[in-house]
């Protein structure tokens, strides 16, 4: 299974990316992680399309 689908991967992935911006304003920190959520959710739906 992809590290994407493994919540715990996620979380520290998305952990990750917000660590690098500390020093940005809260807005942009949230466009930044919404979209590397979107990112993360086309992923997931891309798997679990390719095992049908």
């Amino acid at each position: 299974m992809p590290w994407y689908m493994n919540p715990v991967e996620t979380r520290k992935v998305l952990n990750r990316i917000a660590n690098r911006y500390q020093r940005t304003p809260l807005q942009d920190l949230k466009s930044v992680l919404d979209r590397a959520t979107e990112l993360i959710w086309s992923k997931q739906e891309s798997y679990y399309q390719n095992r049908r």
